[in-house]
């Protein structure tokens, strides 16, 4: 009883400071801009990305190839590039779109050892990655890495470095300097684009491993985003001086936490089919996030922050999901049996038994896959990246005003090469 109560009463203050919040929005709608230095149009020479799976490109699997395998193989990136490519995703992830939109190109994982292209940018993202410093890690502990938002920046530090010392060779010995990868100017690395995208593994993953109640996971928001702030000051530290910060989808509409906690009653859910309990959480991660991202405005004002509203994209698309040609918000593209097409037991990649019925799920059509939110009931698909790269790129569900006023290039959003 008092900790439905609690939960009541955490519910009524968020949703009392929520709309303050979204008032405040509006105001900020109609504020001309105050902060930070005059966007350049579409000049950004490279993006580098921080974060968990939702926008990892290679890294974990990298370093632990046996415990991240499947991701490698089909049917991930059924969709994009029509084979696994070392994403948690159907196809492309955030971070693809985004670099597509401005340069067209991917952006490779930080720990890839061949062929990695690192001009434009490079992906520091870790799956199984947390924003809060990992402590006591053990090897092949499911899938969780070692490889958080502090390792994360520590390795962009030492990257940056690397390629100070590089061009300081390169300057003093001219064409004796010689580098087998491509790789950004030294001057690029404060003109980039800076992109944090995590705390989704902080609160899912203890969620589904029960390490944590959904109260419990609440509690943790304090500790996460101040774990994202942290790295965002590092990153600032470091030289950045563009920054986008993006918040978390609704954990109440994951196909695999509404599998798992399927014994709430109606009262529980909301007007979409997913757990008011879960999105709380959410909500006050982006809450506060939100904040921090005001206060760091103030604090930095010759750093841009953006501030990306994942959350609300995703709103919109469970408001209207046939205008975004989704049929099944709620469930996993890549999954079977029950009310989300989510087993624990035989998941996305994998074969075995439910029961006496054998599965199979390392085969699905990318166009069967693209009318869902969710791929293989844990990450976001393809089509809910793009989704969200799309808002904005459209200045929608992104601050300041006008998002980052230039026109995207969008010729290989919906390529599957």
């Amino acid at each position: 009883m008092l900790q439905m109560e609690r939960m009541d009463l955490k519910l009524n203050m968020w949703a009392t400071k929520h709309v303050l919040i979204v008032m405040s929005s509006l105001l900020m709608e109609a504020t001309p801009l105050v902060w930070g230095k005059k966007l350049p149009n579409c000049s950004y020479p490279a993006i580098y990305s921080f974060g968990d799976s939702l926008t990892d490109t290679g890294n974990s699997i990298a370093a632990f190839p046996d415990q991240f395998a499947k991701v490698e193989l089909d049917p991930y990136g059924t969709e994009w590039p029509m084979h696994g490519a070392d994403r948690y995703c159907d196809g492309k992830v955030l971070d693809d779109f985004l670099e597509f939109g401005f340069r067209g190109t991917p952006n490779y994982p930080y720990l890839r050892s061949i062929a990695g292209v690192f001009e434009y940018g490079t992906n520091f993202a870790s799956a199984g990655g947390s924003a809060r410093n990992v402590t006591g890690w053990k090897p092949d502990n499911g899938f969780n890495t070692p490889f958080s938002l502090n390792v994360q920046l520590q390795w962009f530090q030492r990257y940056k470095v690397r390629i100070e010392v590089y061009y300081y060779y390169k300057n003093t010995l001219g064409d004796a300097a010689v580098v087998a990868q491509t790789l950004p100017t030294e001057a690029s690395l404060n003109q980039s684009l800076y992109m944090v995208y995590a705390g989704f593994h902080d609160y899912f993953f203890d969620l589904y491993e029960k390490k944590r109640t959904p109260g419990e996971g609440l509690d943790s928001v304090p500790d996460v985003t101040a774990a994202i702030t942290t790295t965002i000051e590092g990153l600032i530290a470091a030289g950045a001086l563009t920054m986008l910060v993006v918040n978390l989808p609704p954990l109440g509409c994951i196909p695999a936490l509404l599998t798992l906690y399927s014994g709430a009653t109606g009262d529980q859910y909301d007007e979409f089919g997913c757990l008011k309990e879960l999105n709380l959480i959410t909500a006050t991660h982006n809450e506060v996030l939100s904040d921090e991202v005001i206060k760091l405005r103030a604090k930095y004002p010759k750093v841009y922050f953006y501030y990306g509203n994942v959350h609300d994209v995703y709103t919109d698309i469970l408001k209207a999901p046939s205008k975004y040609n989704v049929t099944h918000p709620l469930k996993a593209a890549c999954g079977y049996g029950g009310d989300y097409n989510f087993n624990e037991k035989v998941q996305c990649g994998e074969t075995g038994y439910v029961g006496n019925k054998f599965v199979n799920l390392t085969k699905v059509d990318h166009a069967v896959a693209a009318q869902y939110l969710s791929f293989d009931g844990i990450h976001l698909s393809n089509t809910a990246n793009k989704a969200i790269a799309k808002a904005f790129f459209d200045a929608k569900h992104i601050t300041p005003t006008g998002g980052f006023k230039c026109t995207p290039d969008y010729s290989r959003f919906d390529g599957r090469t």
